[in-house]
């Protein structure tokens, strides 16, 4: 009987992992925009995004019931629901079986874990872009057409993670993975709640001294967030409309591509480190192939962390990507020539032309009480090898009424 409940079990398990997956690639699919995205189930990414923008919103909550199982469950998430976890798992059968000999390593799953609990205290989870449902996201989100260097570099993670796992069977899993590590923290944290209850005594490593360094890890954590917010950075690029501070926001972006994935206009891009190494991979905003459509705010409803906004598209439409500005110098109606492009094209009606030297000669006149940089001037401008007329980089504001 016993046999027979084991064998129930592991099919049930299996089947568990299969749906899970299953369900794993049809949120990051592309034909579709639901407002669930993957790495909202995950704790880590919980947690962090509560911390680092100090909201609990819709999309926090939904890594509650998984906090839940954790707790009642050790490891519950990795051994019945990550996706990652059950390709590495798939891959582990594949090759020959081979000695663990990573077996003594330290848990630097824990390390990270609470690197990136004290860093989101102070707005920069560190190592929240680690989280497997993140980079399970991004590897499907990175092959959208057309594909460049950076959309290709932000899929390798998942990648880079089967190799590791190729190269040092089941280490991710039990030594690197920061949800993994949290999970373990939380178990740790729940059995010795449930020893100081029934006043026995620690059956693994001393929890003062694991209390002791655990604290000191996210006090670093923390002061590592804290430096990094307050160091001076480059001039930052264009965000999404909705998009958190440039410090905040490349801290609780976790790369997953989703805002990337549902542009309808393909104006968003990973950054491959043009403005600096922390921005690596997360989005910036190019207006060679469209603009920021005014009825349109698909990436505010899927981004997990909260690094872009959650807005109705009313108050999607009064958040400021950054002001344009025309450089007479290049523009044709400025220098004598027909051409009112911009101003048609604008759907804020935020250019009208003005009239100069007594009437003589006119310009475009730029009214950024209704400007959002949308960037419909700069992508219908006809001047080359630049526009005459451009959005520059601003953190967003909201539009005055």
């Amino acid at each position: 009987m016993t046999t027979g409940s084991n064998g129930r079990g592991k099919r049930l398990r299996a089947t568990g992992r299969w749906l899970a997956l299953v369900a794993s690639v049809a949120l990051v699919l592309p034909w579709w925009v639901i407002p669930v995205p993957l790495a909202s189930f995950s704790p880590l990414v919980a947690a962090c995004s509560a911390l680092a923008t100090q909201t609990v919103g819709f999309i926090v909550l939904l890594g509650v019931p998984v906090l839940a199982l954790v707790l009642l469950s050790p490891r519950w998430f990795c051994r019945y629901a990550c996706p990652v976890g059950l390709l590495l798992e798939l891959q582990g059968k594949l090759r020959p079986k081979a000695a663990l000999r990573w077996l003594q390593w330290p848990f630097i799953c824990r390390l990270l874990a609470v690197l990136t609990l004290g860093g989101a205290c102070m707005g920069y989870p560190f190592f929240i872009w680690l989280d497997p449902l993140a980079i399970f996201s991004g590897f499907f989100s990175a092959w959208r057409t057309p594909l460049t260097v950076a959309s290709v570099c932000a899929g390798l993670a998942l990648p880079a993670a089967l190799l590791v796992d190729l190269l040092l069977p089941k280490v991710w899993c039990s030594r690197l993975c920061p949800l993994g590590g949290l999970q373990e923290l939380l178990v740790l944290g729940g059995r010795r709640l449930r020893q100081l209850l029934r006043r026995e005594r620690p059956d693994h490593e001393h929890p003062a001294r694991l209390g002791r360094r655990s604290f000191l890890v996210a006090c670093i954590g923390a002061a590592a967030g804290a430096a990094t917010r307050t160091a001076q950075g480059q001039t930052p690029p264009l965000r999404p409309p909705g998009a958190l501070d440039e410090t905040r926001f490349t801290g609780v972006c976790v790369r997953c591509g989703s805002c990337v994935r549902v542009c309808p206009s393909r104006i968003l891009r990973p950054d491959l480190g043009e403005h600096g190494l922390a921005g690596l991979f997360a989005p910036v905003v190019r207006f060679t192939e469209g603009y920021c459509r005014e009825n349109c705010h698909r990436c505010n409803m899927v981004c997990p962390s909260g690094a872009i906004t959650r807005l109705s598209l009313d108050e999607k439409r009064r958040r400021v990507i950054g002001p344009a500005l025309v450089d007479l110098d290049l523009c044709l109606l400025a220098n004598g020539q027909e051409c009112t492009t911009c101003i048609r094209a604008c759907p804020y009606e935020a250019l009208t032309i003005q009239e100069i030297a007594g009437g003589l000669s006119v310009k475009p006149l730029l009214d950024l009480a209704k400007c959002t940089g949308c960037g419909a001037c700069e992508l219908a401008c006809p001047t080359s090898p630049r526009p005459a007329i451009f959005v520059l980089p601003k953190p967003s504001v909201l539009k005055a009424s």
